[in-house]
């Protein structure tokens, strides 16, 4: 046989080629062969979709060599539409070497709408013969007193004021569920009230909404109905879940700040130095995830400097401006509250120790310019801060040989304390 019959052509995919992007579950597919949600930037936002959803999609830019698509979404859809058209086979072959999709923007409101399947925001009930939707069946129309007699059928409608905690509410992406037990039925009521901006990750943290919403309980208004031995909600509202939007959240995550601020940590490992990831495994909530609130190490900083009055503002500011993210992540100490940054100089690293609140000395400790000098300098630096923790900065200061550098702050009136400390620091590093 000939080799050039066995030769696969691929149509190319241009900017402003439009696609559909269709879901199932925790897979995505623009063809036959499956992506990720890793692949699709989507990890961290969401697991799953209810239901066959899809987004119509145009193509900005491709890389043939990598199989990378730039994107933007056109349209957000919660069931797959019917395609007058599929892709033919040389498209299809093509859009099976994608190996990622970068979205220029994804709108939250399609995002959510379309992984929950576009639904109205309703009240899923079980009764007796199971699980109900109030989106799927209006208010029933009362049947001629014959026909009720006929089908032995009666029902009423019940209206429903009651509290929930909020501890006992379940977080999950765009709701909240809970059951309720009501003294003329038998069986617990599970409702699911609808708030797109709601995520799983709030579960481990939902004592803040406590806090921020200056209540433990949360009102439910409902609707119901009582047919024969089933019941089920035909409407639901709770006017504190309701209020959840994006303002209140940065307000959650405010809280959340401080009364990390706040807490008296319990030191009981043998570490001082933490990324923002191993300090929330250590003193945070069981279950809470990083990504709840902050998204890197940058944003984390950013809060704490807002909702705490330090002197070092503009010095803290300053040393992020500086710190070689790219190399090594910012790391944190909890006592006192503070910061370790690294600066690339020209012929050396440079680890600055500066705290949060507390008038310190900034601290300068000078390294080769190579990774594994830098990481035998990190750890000798959680030695000696695990030192100063145990015995002061005076006995390591009066004990040490390693080569360092204090810069002193000037906290009078009379100067400009930051640009002296500016140009002191700056003299330290090569």
């Amino acid at each position: 046989m000939n080799s050039k019959t066995m030769e696969v052509y691929y149509a190319p995919i241009k900017p402003g080629d439009i696609y559909f992007l269709r879901f199932e579950a925790d897979k995505a597919f623009l063809a036959d062969r499956a992506l990720s949600f890793n692949q699709l930037g989507l990890a961290s936002l969401l697991k799953s979709f209810e239901s066959k959803a899809c987004w119509r999609i145009r193509v900005t830019r491709y890389k043939t060599e990598t199989g990378c698509m730039h994107a933007e979404i056109l349209s957000y859809f919660a069931n797959s539409p019917a395609l007058d058209e599929l892709p033919d086979e040389e498209t299809n072959a093509a859009l099976n070497r994608v190996e990622q999709v970068k979205f220029r923007h994804i709108d939250t409101d399609g995002l959510l709408k379309s992984a929950a399947g576009n639904r109205s925001p309703r009240v899923a009930v079980r009764g007796i013969s199971g699980i109900y939707d109030a989106a799927e069946e209006e208010t029933p129309e009362e049947l001629p007193l014959d026909k009720v007699d006929d089908q032995k059928a009666t029902f009423q409608i019940i209206q429903k004021q009651f509290k929930v905690a909020i501890n006992a509410l379940r977080f999950q992406l765009g709701a909240v569920s809970f059951n309720h037990q009501f003294n003329f039925f038998d069986e617990p009521v599970s409702f699911l009230l609808h708030n797109y901006e709601l995520r799983e990750e709030f579960d481990a943290v939902k004592n803040y909404f406590t806090n921020v919403l200056k209540t433990k309980e949360i009102t439910v208004i409902a609707k119901l109905e009582l047919r024969d031995d089933t019941l089920r909600v035909l409407e639901a509202n709770s006017p504190e879940i309701s209020k959840i939007d994006k303002k209140l959240i940065e307000s959650f995550r405010f809280e959340f700040v401080a009364d990390m601020k706040r807490k008296k940590f319990m030191i009981d490992i043998d570490q001082s130095l933490f990324t923002m990831d191993e300090l929330f495994a250590a003193y945070a909530e069981d279950g809470f995830n990083s990504n709840t609130f902050f998204q890197n190490e940058q944003e984390l900083m950013d809060s704490l400097l807002q909702i705490t009055d330090t002197k070092h503002y503009r010095n803290l500011r300053y040393l992020s401006s500086i710190h070689a993210h790219h190399i090594m992540k910012l790391r944190f100490v909890l006592q006192p509250f503070s910061f370790v940054f690294l600066v690339e100089g020209e012929k050396q690293y440079h680890l600055i120790w500066e705290t949060l609140d507390t008038e310190e000395a900034t601290y300068v400790w000078h390294t080769d310019k190579n990774l594994p000098a830098l990481k035998q300098s990190a750890r000798k630096l959680e030695d000696i801060l695990n030192l100063i923790k145990a015995q002061g900065k005076i006995a390591y200061i009066n004990s040490s040989e390693d080569p360092f550098r204090r810069v002193y702050h000037d906290y009078s009136d009379l100067v400009d304390g930051f640009v002296k400390w500016k140009a002191e620091l700056e003299q330290c590093l090569s």
